[in-house]
């Protein structure tokens, strides 16, 4: 089985759980969190280790829903680390192609770093759509896009479609000008909340595309019917009404990817759009170099990359020709890859949250620290109404060091959940 064969097997049962994580849950943060840890509460330490132990490899694997669950839930508390260690301990067990190191690390003899969002800006100036991924548990993610975002709407990107979005959701939304907490699933998130806010404050108009029907369907089919349905509603609710659009799409995961030839066995949300609409896109991946907690869960490329392009900023890299290099056998199916650098702590939080979603350490008022157990503590502007979701969202615990908030420069109200 080769590397996209591979990949693209592991990516199929993502699709498979994607009803799962649509699931309704309960408004409460809290809450939230401890179901998801009630339900992986019997796994072992193990579990979150290395791979090794057959049984408990088979009960990780068992457990993928409730871990992505988890995973989800720890981040939307601000717990980005935890959110990794809970989807790493399911990547580490699933198939894997090493990407061959030493070959792939040839092809950087004639490449050179630039500034992603730059490079990104100066592609898109001749394209009509532009598709970027994330990691659904990974909100560093939708702090660039909210960068990228800003920079894109200078040059008259005015769409905004997330896979996430639900319609009424974002028709609501474009109307009373906020994200609300029901307006989509992970934008209950509140850095992905904030990339959302930004944007509508910007001018941009939100789009929901996703395919809500084929729940009849088997389930291979009904992943088909996604992929195509995804692409149809974006042209049917921008294209149709707007020739002249331009469009940033965001994505979960590999949605986005185009198809090379020959035909592939299974067409991607991405592939079917540009063949639908006829128009130039652009492809970006985010999600394959990023950091994680155990090192030992990071792409092989990844910490090589780093040493030989050494940079603050996230960057891309373009080959002498003005190509640009495709790793992972992503050529084809992909126009750029984002390597993102090992951003650094700062008040118990990563500075990423400053850098890219422009926000600033506010120490938590020690009236709200917990005497006991653990507490959930948000902090929502004081202007906004009871269904906004907050800024930022901490999660406490008696006797340990209390993180900053990451706020915007606006006046604050406090909530908290015991």
């Amino acid at each position: 089985m080769g590397p996209f064969a591979t990949s693209l097997a592991a990516f199929l049962l993502v699709l498979a759980q994607g009803a799962v994580a649509q699931t309704p849950i309960p408004d409460a943060y809290l809450e939230r969190l401890k179901l998801a840890e009630a339900a992986t509460a019997s796994l072992p330490p193990a579990a979150f280790g290395q791979p090794g132990d057959p049984a408990t490899d088979k009960l990780v694997l068992a457990h993928r829903s409730p871990l992505q669950q988890l995973g989800t839930a720890r981040s939307m508390v601000g717990d980005t680390e935890g959110a990794q260690v809970a989807f790493d301990a399911l990547h580490r067990r699933e198939p894997r192609h090493p990407p061959g190191t030493v070959r792939q690390m040839a092809l950087l003899e004639n490449a050179v770093a630039e500034e992603a969002i730059a490079a990104i800006v100066r592609e898109a100036r001749s394209k009509r759509i532009v598709l970027i991924n994330e990691a659904h548990h990974v909100p560093l993610n939708r702090a660039f896009a909210q960068r990228l975002a800003a920079e894109l709407k200078k040059i008259g990107y005015d769409y905004l479609a997330c896979e996430t979005f639900n319609a009424l959701g974002a028709q609501a939304a474009n109307e009373k000008r906020y994200i609300g907490r029901e307006n989509g699933y992970y934008t209950a998130e509140p850095v992905f909340a904030g990339f959302v806010n930004a944007a509508l404050a910007d001018g941009w108009k939100l789009v929901a595309y996703e395919y809500e029907g084929g729940h009849d369907l088997p389930p291979p089919e009904q992943m088909r019917m996604r992929e195509e349905m995804q692409a149809r509603n974006l042209i049917e609710r921008i294209f149709a009404k707007d020739k002249d659009a331009k469009v940033l799409v965001f994505v979960g995961y590999g949605h986005h990817q185009k198809a090379p030839e020959p035909e592939p066995r299974f067409v991607l949300m991405g592939e079917h759009l540009r063949r639908m609409s006829g128009l130039p896109t652009l492809h970006i991946d985010q999600t394959a170099f990023i950091a994680h907690p155990d090192a030992a869960d990071e792409n092989p490329l990844y910490a090589p990359l780093l040493a030989k392009y050494p940079s603050k900023e996230a960057i891309v890299l373009r080959n002498r020709d003005g190509s640009y290099l495709m790793l992972l056998g992503m050529a084809g199916r992909l126009d750029m890859q984002v390597i993102h650098p090992r951003y650094p702590m700062q008040d118990g939080r990563p500075v990423w949250l400053a850098t890219l979603a422009g926000r600033s350490a506010v120490p938590v008022p020690k009236q709200l620290l917990p005497a006991s157990g653990r507490r959930v503590v948000k902090a929502i502007p004081a202007a906004a109404p009871p269904d906004a979701v907050p800024t930022d969202i901490l999660l406490l615990e008696a006797g340990k060091p209390a993180p900053a908030f990451m706020l915007t420069k606006e006046k604050y109200r406090f909530e908290t959940e015991d």
